[in-house]
């Protein structure tokens, strides 16, 4: 497929970022942002000339309040299926709260706040039903997309990716940008263990990433990742 025929469009929702792309003909939207951003996602989806009801799957790499947000108003707007791994299925359905364990001193403060010092209601999302339970590799052909969903586990153990045909990768919170140096640059601040998130950016590279689009921070080239793993 030609890049002509390819667009990705960033939406920037609160320090978190969903990804709208078209492939021939086809939108697929990647995360919803946060409760209560509903309005500026819709916004950034029109914006990008399309409207919500064109788009054909709506995937959500994780079940985290700051991914899922807006998947129940997007749903109900759009009429598109949602798509999300096994593992994070019930967390979806009923609007759980989830934290992962922090990987250096930063992020362990954060999710010990998370837990023990900020209201849960910051975190509530109205629960959704999936329509697509992932379990292993699924292709996208059949939804109109050169793509594979992929579990990518790391940040969290039911994460998933999409990987299209061309190397261009949407990691969810495996991979992100920030504002650090070193492993730290993309590594998230959350997640079971760096080993195992270091051992899930070798798979994509060995898949074929080619070009990783996050949901914290910036788009970069893949091969910044190569070093680390």
């Amino acid at each position: 497929m030609s890049s002509i025929e390819r667009e990705i469009h960033r939406i920037r929702l609160q320090r978190v970022n969903a990804w709208l792309i078209r492939s021939g003909g086809r939108w697929l939207l990647v995360d919803t942002g946060k409760p209560r951003s509903a309005g500026k996602l819709l916004a950034g989806i029109r914006s990008a000339g399309c409207n919500p009801e064109e788009i054909a799957l709506v995937v959500l790499s994780h079940a985290h309040y700051d991914h899922v947000g807006c998947a129940r108003k997007i749903k109900e707007i759009a009429n598109a299926p949602i798509a999300i791994h096994n593992l994070e299925a019930e967390i979806l359905r009923s609007g759980g709260f989830v934290i992962s364990d922090g990987l250096n001193t930063f992020g362990r403060f954060k999710a010990f706040m998370g837990r023990h010092v900020v209201p849960r209601l910051f975190f509530a999302f109205a629960p959704v039903e999936p329509d697509i339970i992932i379990d292993g590799d699924v292709r996208l052909d059949s939804s109109g997309f050169s793509a594979a969903i992929i579990h990518t586990p790391g940040h969290s153990d039911g994460s998933i990716s999409v990987l299209f045909d061309d190397g261009s990768v949407f990691t969810g919170d495996l991979a992100i940008t920030q504002p650090l140096s070193g492993i730290w640059r993309h590594m998230p601040m959350y997640g079971s263990s760096i080993d195992a998130i270091k051992k899930t950016w070798r798979l994509i590279l060995d898949l074929g990433a080619k070009h990783v689009y996050p949901s914290h921070g910036a788009d970069f080239p893949a091969h910044e990742l190569a070093e680390w793993v």
